[in-house]
């Protein structure tokens, strides 16, 4: 998992303003799941807590969408990484945007583009792009908690700028392979749109953790 960070570029001076961004494991908008949070106590303790207020870091969440399988893990949430070609499979991913330098970006000049894509590391095919060539474009104009628009995680501090990514797609028809095993690419930019062309930022965030496996079909155990 890769973080950017922006700060007061001033040398020698005190940051006024700060802006952090990662992946938080505990956050997720309505009707969602949270990442999975899969890293061992002391990697975390030492290396992942980040953010503003700190919080320990989490991955994309995916599974089969329903029904679900009797073999399939039954505790939420749950990662499924064995999913079958014939059953929807949804994704989600929550980022966020922390520090006293959040509420300054929270408008319609700035945008987020989240590309989700699924690269084969077995035999077959290539890279497929989940979300299309565009991606999940976004202003960054906060508005009621929700999938796929940003969002204050308490409007009154505005500190925190939240973000779930969620996508839900057919593996068949997106042109994925069964019995190929795939890594999930996660990548977060953001641009500003208030001038022409429009200029990439220096924040973005990418995320590579999770792999998994398409089969052939639907089988009941």
């Amino acid at each position: 998992m890769a973080l950017g960070m922006f700060v007061n570029p001033l040398p020698g001076l005190k940051a006024a303003h700060l802006l952090q961004f990662d992946f938080p494991a505990d956050y997720y908008a309505p009707g969602t799941l949270p990442n999975i949070n899969i890293e061992a106590p002391g990697v975390e303790q030492m290396y992942g807590k980040l953010g503003t207020p700190v919080k320990e870091q989490g991955h994309p969440l995916l599974r089969e969408q329903t029904p679900a399988e009797e073999e399939d893990p039954n505790v939420r949430p749950y990662q499924d990484q064995v999913v079958d070609i014939d059953r929807n499979v949804i994704i989600y991913h929550t980022a966020r945007l922390s520090g006293s330098f959040a509420r300054f970006l929270a408008n319609s000049n700035y945008q987020s583009v989240v590309r989700l894509d699924a690269h084969p590391i077995t035999a077959g095919g290539g890279l497929v792009r989940l979300t299309g060539v565009t991606g999940i474009v976004s202003s960054l104009q906060p508005q009621a908690p929700a999938r796929n628009v940003w969002y204050w995680q308490n409007p009154s501090t505005r500190s925190e700028l939240l973000y779930t990514a969620a996508i839900e797609f057919n593996p068949r028809r997106v042109g994925l392979q069964a019995e190929n095993v795939y890594k999930l690419i996660a990548r977060w930019e953001f641009y500003d749109r208030s001038i022409t062309p429009a200029e990439r930022m220096p924040i973005s965030g990418f995320d590579e953790t999770v792999a998994f496996e398409i089969i052939a079909q639907t089988a009941d155990l």
